[in-house]
């Protein structure tokens, strides 16, 4: 025990006063003596010893009020390790960075896991006083950053009090760089960063870490006190088209995982397409194990795109306890491959690499049928029967049968140009300009007169392709498969000034055209500047080649294939082809709607959904040129949690940053102080009570 103010410990001298007094009084004391009373007080010696008890017990009680009065005074305190944050009251500065990720919503005994933080910030807050700068910091990814820290802390409170959690995953170290942001701007040296959060596995990712050595300090409040979280979550669904099932047929598979320490059995999975349930299932999961279930279903009659869901019971976090998913039954689209330069050898063959990759492993589900022909049975063909026609290689046409593909394109066909070294240029100009968005120069080789080993640095490589182009959806920004194509060969394209319905999608790295897009009439053309097979460069040869060669068939057949198929998560935005709508809404799970029209759709061939805020299916409805409004389900799209959220593993503490201040980060907890002259003066006050209680039973 310490004492703040040790020199009132004086006042112990005190203690003679109520000594000094009791011996004073028993000097005083006056003896009557009555003869005819000496046998009665001989008789009364119970009485005599109570009193004489009664006396001492008064001395005690004031010897221990004179004690009390200067250790009060002197204001004793201890120490202790604290279990909880420390927190001191005055002028500081502080944030709190609470989790309201979808993790927060985990009920641990009967509340969830957000009001616990709640409960934990706003005493906090209460503790530190009005004198203290206070921000509070959401850490779900893509919450609203604070700009300042404030005062009020009636604010503040209310801030806390309507927090609710989010559908996005926690992501710790962004609400820890900005706390720290936000405590530099102030002048006090007290800086606290209160982290208010179950501290998940995967909360604190891995990257630079959000302050140096001397930031403020780091306070860490547990609120989950130590308690595992178990919690069983679907964390994928994928729909697929499966023949085996019927020609409406698809196959739904969900994992379903378990993030608990104990193992759980007979786990109830059901299925639901279009709202109504058409499969159940169960399944026994380990500690951690991670398992896939398939169900087989089949759409509903005369639906070619439905909903589905896959959820399994309800545990203390409900919310990843269901998964969404689009299923659509696929549309074939129709390629008609002009071979220019057909060889024997199918290898050498122009479109043998194009065919394989439209349809790879040559199989029914590839989603396109393919019909290959030589330029001279063009006339034998009818073009309506064909989404998509190729021109690889293929020598200019002449007039009759351009005009007849000029007519097809025009009525809504898509076209591919690929030249090769049938192509002249000059040819072209003559005749095929209907067909192009462009007009063609003579190619450049890059390698000509380069010794073998010299040929791979001469070579050009795709370059700025648009990110957000459907033909470009499934590649990553970097897309080595794209950017690692070596391309020797490449045609140049003549001067233009009709830019209002031609876009450049992709160039190369001497800034050359790569892929032309252009609209003419309903339809549209792309012109690809390099050989569709290997003469002129290695695209066919890397895993680039199949992706790109199908999105831009599909995108050409205005299908709209995989690419939103596939779920996207929380937060995250979608690209959607506008189709040449007039008016586009988004509606979402929550009713929500976004609007797309006017200067925001009007000549654009996508537009950008900016991020989906709830888990659910969204709906795509579609205005278009006559005025007619319909669901346009072949661009809805579901959005799902992310799946890291749900490992409610605790993170080691070896992932927190560094403390700038003593705070509970790698060691001990720190000492607390105890102050013990309330006891102390509670002791005193009850001491005069009983002084009081006992001179009145002496009178």
């Amino acid at each position: 025990m310490t004492f703040l103010a040790p020199l009132m410990l004086l006042g112990l001298a005190g203690l003679a006063i109520p000594v000094v007094l009791h011996l004073i009084g028993r000097r005083r004391a006056r003896v009557v003596k009555f003869a005819a009373l000496a046998f009665l007080i001989g008789s009364r010696r119970k009485t005599s010893r109570r009193l004489q008890l009664r006396e001492r017990a008064l001395l005690i009680v004031r010897v221990l009020a004179c004690i009390a009065l200067p250790l009060a005074i002197a204001k004793p305190f201890t120490s202790c390790r604290a279990r909880g944050p420390t927190v001191q009251r005055g002028p500081q500065a502080a944030v709190f960075v609470i989790d309201d990720s979808f993790t927060s919503g985990y009920r641990l005994g009967g509340r969830s896991i957000l009001a616990r933080e709640v409960e934990a910030a706003t005493r906090i807050l209460g503790q530190l006083g009005p004198e203290a700068e206070v921000a509070v910091v959401r850490a779900s990814e893509g919450a609203p950053s604070v700009t300042e820290l404030s005062r009020e802390q009636l604010r503040l409170r209310d801030a806390l009090l309507d927090l609710e959690p989010s559908a996005r995953p926690a992501d710790l170290r962004r609400a820890l760089a900005r706390a720290a942001q936000l405590l530099d701007g102030s002048s006090h040296k007290q800086k606290t960063v209160y982290l208010v959060s179950p501290l998940t596995v995967n909360a604190l990712p891995a990257g630079d870490a959000p302050w140096a050595a001397d930031g403020p300090a780091l306070e860490v409040v547990d609120v989950r006190g130590g308690a595992a979280l178990p919690n069983l979550a679907v964390t994928s669904l994928t729909v697929t088209p499966d023949p085996t099932a019927g020609p409406r047929g698809i196959a739904i598979v969900a994992e379903i995982v378990n993030h608990g320490p104990t193992p759980v059995a007979d786990v109830p999975v059901s299925v639901e397409v279009a709202g109504a349930v058409v499969a159940r299932g169960q399944l026994d999961l380990a500690p951690g194990e991670t398992r896939g279930k398939r169900f087989l279903a089949t759409m509903p009659a005369e639906q070619r795109s439905a909903p589905v869901a896959v959820s399994i019971r309800a545990d203390a976090l409900p919310t990843d306890d269901r998964r969404h998913a689009i299923a659509r039954l696929r549309d074939d689209v129709r390629v008609l491959l002009v071979d220019g330069d057909a060889r024997a050898d199918r290898h050498e063959d122009e479109v043998f690499y194009l065919e394989a990759a439209l349809r790879p492993g040559d199989r029914g589900e590839a989603g396109t049928v393919v019909t290959k022909i030589l330029p001279d049975d063009l006339d034998d063909v009818d073009l309506g029967a064909f989404d998509v026609v190729v021109l690889a290689n293929v020598a200019a046409l002449p007039s009759p049968r351009v005009e007849a593909l000029a007519a097809w394109l025009r009525s809504g066909g898509g076209l591919l140009v690929a030249p090769g070294d049938h192509v002249d240029p000059a040819a072209y100009e003559a005749t095929m300009l209907p067909l192009l968005p462009q007009s063609l120069r003579d190619p450049i080789d890059t390698a000509w007169g380069a010794a073998p080993d010299e040929r791979a640095a001469r070579a050009l490589h795709l370059t700025k392709w648009e990110a957000d182009h459907p033909i470009f959806a499934p590649f990553a920004e970097d897309a080595p498969g794209l950017a690692d194509a070596a391309f020797t060969k490449v045609m140049l394209l003549g001067p233009t000034t009709a830019t209002t319905d031609r876009r450049v999608l992709a160039r190369f790295t001497n800034g050359a055209a790569a892929m032309v897009l252009a609209t003419v009439g309903d339809g549209q053309v792309l012109l690809y500047t390099s050989t569709i097979d290997r003469d002129w460069n290695d695209l066919p040869v890397l895993p680039g080649y199949l992706p790109l060669m199908q999105e831009s068939v599909r995108f050409l057949a205005r299908r709209r294939g995989d690419t939103l198929t596939k779920s996207i998560l929380v937060g995250q935005g979608q690209g959607l082809p506008t189709l040449e709508l007039k008016k586009l809404e988004v509606r979402g799970p929550d009713g929500l709607t976004t609007v797309f029209e006017g200067a925001r759709l009007d000549g654009r061939p996508t537009v950008r959904f900016g991020a989906a805020e709830r888990p659910g299916v969204y709906r795509v409805i579609g205005t278009d040129g006559t005025g007619a409004t319909r669901d346009r389900d072949e661009l809805a799209f579901a959005a799902n949690l992310d799946p890291r959220g749900s490992d409610l593993s605790p993170a080691p503490p070896s992932v927190l940053p560094v403390s700038g201040a003593p705070g509970t980060t790698g060691g001990k907890a720190p000492l607390r102080r105890v102050e013990l002259w309330h006891a102390v003066a509670a002791a005193l006050l009850a001491l005069l009570v009983l002084e009081s209680i006992l001179i009145q039973q002496k009178r």
